[in-house]
């Protein structure tokens, strides 16, 4: 469970960014600002080729790695790896180039890129790229950019690919400036080997191996720390991260991993001097609340600032990311300060719906201050949406369940723009009627097939009353038809526990049947029976199921 904490930090709740940020119509002027999604490119390997066959299998990545470093150095904005795997794993999509154009670009615009690169390599007797460009606004699809050369130039053949993308996009490199480092192409293939691999053994061995090849690589450095850290070799991944040189472009992030990894040791003073320099050198909402986790694991503090006061701070650096809003409350919980903790954690909540620890610690909070039937109505919902904690068994407690405080892997990734961001504040508005106007908006929308514009609408309704159940269940529908079972299934609980429909039921048991879960579909059809014996969609949903 703890690894979707950490996707929902990386991409949050996916679709925002689009649905906010994204303009309807085309544009003539080209934006400021582009966030570009490099693919991995469809691979292919002639027989004869020297390097083998395997070859395909690191190929396309790398064409996205170097791509991506390549558009770093014009100063374009490109999506890390880190960030396109946990994009697509909270889709629940493969990170492939056999995806279907129309996915491709619909994955992106839900991650806020601006444009989407994606092509094919082949190699033969010689390395064969071809690369193409959309621009998500207007929809149109450059001229693809083609270019040729050997495997060991395969650098500077993604160097000049690049280059000719950037320019399609105005981006020329500044003067001086200096191309991404390269390493021994036989270091490079055992990297991108190590990336791709499917266990962490076998991404140790391949990076283990690249290391050996080129000492002292920052990328391979910071793969292993990761590596070590996700098998618990914390005193290993320490060792990585340390010896990252300063004089690197990954040195500020090797040092937020060198305190992740101190934190993990419980060396906590180590880790507060660490985040501190950070923080003096660049203010980062990562820093901000790695050092409240410092300070709330603690047992004697190096000064008198509680936890609290540096989640507080991570929520105002990044106010758009419920995880750090969630550590705000579950602070003040600790701390038995009942009214700030819920004013953090609602606010979470309404920032993301699924946050099962944050209707956890509500739960725990509430049952505090005599409040038994909310705080089992939140332990419900929270047993719906799944925690870290494993509840079967449980029930409402006043106990604040320990160790559920969120820690962000990452240093410089923001969060997307989310909806509240998007929203004026509701004090200033009536805000049941604001929010009946958002519903019947999304109503319209979703008649006219508009999805995109509608789940917009149904999240500023759900912003503005997130207890009513119709926001959720129609935006678990748009989710459903796009594809976005995992959104929809969150969505659809979140509606039952609003208010138990058998409609509700109903959907929720054609998600889950979609997903592959028949055993949990067909009870959600039964419940619906229950709720309205009449219903000839829970009767057909179970005759879907051979009831």
């Amino acid at each position: 469970m703890r690894d979707l904490r950490v996707l929902r930090a990386v991409v949050g709740g996916v679709a925002l960014a689009a649905a906010v940020g994204v303009p309807q119509h085309a544009s003539a002027q080209m934006p400021a600002s582009r966030r570009v999604l490099v693919m991995p490119f469809a691979a292919g390997v002639d027989p004869q080729a020297s390097a083998g066959t395997g070859a395909a299998l690191w190929l396309g990545e790398a064409a996205a790695i170097l791509l991506g470093e390549s558009f770093t150095s014009l100063e374009l904005d490109a999506l890390t790896r880190d960030e396109r795997v946990a994009a697509f794993d909270r889709l629940q999509l493969p990170m492939s180039s056999s995806l279907t154009r129309a996915t491709t670009i619909r994955v992106a615009e839900l991650i806020g890129a601006t444009d989407v690169v994606f092509g094919e390599v082949r190699l033969g007797q010689n390395l064969q790229v071809r690369a193409r460009l959309i621009h998500l606004e207007s929809g149109r699809e450059l001229p693809g950019v083609q270019d040729a050369g050997t495997l060991p130039d395969i650098f500077a053949l993604f160097g000049r690919v690049a280059s000719r993308l950037g320019a399609s996009l105005g981006r020329t490199a500044p003067a001086g400036t200096a191309a991404p480092p390269s390493m021994p192409l036989e270091a490079f293939e055992s990297y991108v080997k190590g990336l791709v691999a499917a266990t962490p053994p076998v991404q140790q061995r391949f990076l283990e191996t690249a290391l050996g090849q080129a000492p002292g690589d920052p990328r391979v450095l910071m793969g292993l720390w990761s590596v070590y850290g996700a098998q618990g070799m914390y005193d290993q991944a320490l060792a990585a991260a340390n010896t990252v040189p300063a004089s690197s472009s990954l040195a500020r992030k090797a040092r937020f991993a060198v305190a992740l990894s101190l934190i993990e040791l419980k060396r906590f003073d180590g880790a507060f001097r660490e985040l501190t320099a950070l923080h003096q050198n660049g203010r980062a909402a990562a820093v901000s609340n790695a050092l409240g986790i410092v300070q709330l694991r603690r047992s004697v503090p190096p000064d008198t600032s509680p936890a609290a006061t540096y989640f507080a701070r991570a929520a105002a650096e990044d106010p758009a990311n419920p995880n750090y809003l969630f550590n705000l409350g579950y602070a003040h919980a600790r701390a038995g300060s009942t009214k700030e903790a819920l004013t953090s954690l609602r606010e979470a909540v309404r920032i993301d719906a699924a946050h099962g620890d944050a209707h956890l610690v509500m739960s725990a909070v509430l049952a505090g201050t005599g409040r038994a039937v909310e705080a089992e109505r939140e332990f419900e919902l929270a047993r719906l949406l799944g925690t870290n904690m494993d509840l079967a068994g449980l029930s409402a407690t006043s106990r604040v369940p320990p160790g559920l405080e969120w820690i962000g892997p990452d240093l410089d990734v923001s969060s997307p723009p989310r909806r509240s961001t998007a929203i004026a504040n509701p004090a200033q508005h009536d805000q049941e009627a604001t929010a009946t106007f958002h519903l019947a908006q999304a109503r319209r929308l979703i008649a006219e097939r508009r999805d995109r514009e509608a789940a917009n609408e149904l999240r500023r309704a759900i912003y503005l009353a997130h207890y009513e159940d119709e926001p959720h269940l129609l935006l678990g529908q748009v989710y459903h038809r796009a594809g976005r079972l995992t959104e929809a299934i969150d969505e659809f609980k979140v509606a039952i526990w609003c208010r138990e429909t058998a409609a509700a039921r109903v959907a929720l048991g054609q998600a889950l049947l979609d997903a592959g879960e028949k055993d949990a579909a067909r009870r959600e059809a039964q419940r619906a029976i229950v709720l309205a014996p009449a219903s000839t969609d829970a009767r057909d949903l179970l005759r879907r199921l051979g009831g």
